[in-house]
């Protein structure tokens, strides 16, 4: 039994098939297990387990459909950009 490596917030963004801004909101808000890893004063860098990600999902309700919801409306951003104003 080897141990489980720790992978980026690219690699859990794509392994949720969500995106990256969504782990790392979640991740500051501890809805999903991840450590920082801190460079400098505001800058930080977050790790995860893909196997804890997974467990943490499973118990989470509605965790999926939130999910989806907020990729398919976009940021505040890019609504704005599509709106006509």
């Amino acid at each position: 039994m080897s141990p489980e490596s720790f992978v980026t917030a690219d690699e859990v963004a794509q392994h949720l098939k969500i995106r990256r801004r969504q782990v790392l909101q979640m991740a500051r808000e501890n809805a999903i297990p991840a450590h920082p890893i801190c460079f400098g004063r505001r800058r930080r860098t977050w790790r995860c387990k893909l196997p804890a990600i997974d467990q943490a999902i499973a118990v989470m309700p509605g965790a999926r459909e939130i999910a989806s919801r907020t990729i398919a409306t976009g940021s505040p951003r890019s609504r704005k950009e599509q709106s006509n104003g």
